[in-house]
């Protein structure tokens, strides 16, 4: 029995630390598209053999690049480093105030990767429960947009002055891993993650939890030249 415990214990560590993802398939389409599902991990000394009309987005420990059929591609990328952003950058983010990576914009700014929409139904993922910052599209006039917990009615306003894009999520509102909250006009399942140790780890963190749009935010930021 005491065996049987260590052999559970070590597979359920396993399980929650995972393994290091080498190679993943954020999206792919066309022809060939069946084998390679999102979410697919790929030996890094692999190669994708696309067809006309195939396309493939694959996340690796460098970043993101974009794969075009027809031709036999090396799964893993040979650029030197990334030339968006690095992971410590992306992780670190998770705890800042405003959690940009990247050149300061003037708002309306492409959404990044711990931003809650206040317009959408999905699922979101964060790392610290204090990383969550409450994003809006329409950034003209000043508005109050109420984050509400449907589990315990909790709820309060979220007050943006003109011009104002992101605010910190209301302390008054508990982030809880798998609840459901309201935020403006939209529902969102709250999921918190392991990162990992790489783009590739985040991205299949960010895949089981369902998080797909902050999957498409990763594969853009993290976008290698080519």
């Amino acid at each position: 029995m005491k065996l049987l415990g260590m052999i559970a214990g070590t597979l359920l560590a396993t399980a929650s630390t995972g393994a290091v993802a080498a190679v993943i398939v954020v999206r792919s389409s066309g022809p060939s598209a069946g084998q390679y599902p999102t979410g697919k991990s790929l030996a890094d000394t692999s190669r994708l053999l696309l067809k006309g009309g195939d396309t493939v987005i694959l996340l690796d420990a460098k970043g993101s690049r974009t794969l075009k059929g027809p031709g036999s591609f090396p799964a893993a990328s040979n650029a030197g480093k990334s030339s968006a952003t690095s992971f410590a950058a992306l992780v670190g983010s998770s705890s800042a105030r405003r959690g940009r990576v990247g050149a300061v914009r003037p708002p309306p700014q492409p959404r990044q990767l711990w931003q809650a929409s206040s317009d959408l139904n999905e699922t979101f993922c964060f790392v610290r429960p204090n990383s969550i910052l409450v994003r809006r599209e329409n950034v003209a006039a000043r508005a109050a947009i109420v984050v509400r917990d449907l589990a315990s009615g909790k709820a309060a306003s979220v007050n943006f002055e003109p011009g104002v894009q992101l605010q910190s999520w209301p302390t008054a509102v508990p982030v809880s891993d798998g609840g459901r909250y309201r935020i403006g006009t939209g529902e969102t399942v709250l999921r918190q993650i392991n990162p990992g140790e790489g783009f590739a780890d985040m991205g299949s963190a960010l895949i089981r939890a369902g998080c797909n749009a902050q999957l498409d935010v990763l594969s853009t930021t993290t976008a290698l030249a080519q």
